[in-house]
């Protein structure tokens, strides 16, 4: 199991009193399967990425990565998840902007020494960056830079992907690359990919097809969805 969330409970604090933004969560997300999570915005889908990869605490419940149960693990132990195992696809694509884009793409597979040349190369013919390797961030269009961003994440091959409106920033022909990609790695590599998604067309290319809707989360059939 990559991805295991039990009774999950989150609360926020909107000004006069808490609203139970997630309501009693339970997901399960198996090596090599894809899961899309759909909902409207405000519904709690951003925040549910957040506190899988540990960048907001668990106040009820439990989510495991693995064998590790992130609510109970120190602050270095879900770097090392982060670093090793978790990819991470944000709307914020946080470019390090004093490298080229060929050093952008490979930092974090570096980092968690995973970096494979053939692999590299082959995103970045298949996301059309070749001829982008040598120039800088502050260089290039807000698609090219979210397709660097999904570059990065997928350079190191990790075991759970999770990806927050990885094509809304692209054109038909790049989100369909984009898609085919992430869906092909799940496969490929034994990933567990977990994508926030308003697009159709997006959520029916998943295994499973989740909707959040007032802090509950339902399976749907990918074939009767709406699009949000």
């Amino acid at each position: 199991m990559a991805l295991e969330i039990k009774n999950l409970k989150h609360l926020v604090d909107d000004g006069t009193h808490g609203r139970e933004i997630l309501c009693d969560i339970n997901l399960k997300l198996d090596q090599g399967e894809s899961l899309a999570l759909m909902g409207d915005s405000g519904s709690g889908k951003t925040t549910l990425l957040n506190l899988i990869c540990g960048l907001e605490p668990i106040q009820c419940g439990d989510i495991h990565i693995g064998n590790i149960n992130i609510k109970n693990a120190a602050d270095k132990k879900i770097s090392l998840i982060r670093k090793n195992d978790l990819g991470i696809i944000f709307q914020q694509f946080n470019l390090l902007t004093g490298l080229n884009i060929r050093d952008n793409i490979a930092f974090s597979a570096k980092l968690a020494n995973k970096f494979d040349h053939e692999h590299n190369e082959r995103l970045t013919k298949n996301l059309g960056l070749a001829h982008l390797l040598n120039k800088f961030p502050a260089t290039l269009s807000g698609g090219e830079i979210q397709r660097v961003a999904i570059a990065r994440a997928l350079a190191a091959k990790p075991k759970l992907l999770l990806a927050d409106e990885p094509t809304g920033n692209l054109d038909l022909k790049n989100s369909n690359t984009v898609v085919d990609l992430l869906a092909g790695l799940a496969k490929t590599y034994n990933t567990a990919l977990l994508i926030v998604t308003h697009s159709q067309q997006v959520a029916q290319r998943m295994d499973k097809v989740y909707r959040l809707v007032c802090g509950q989360l339902t399976q749907v059939n990918a074939l009767e969805i709406e699009a949000d």
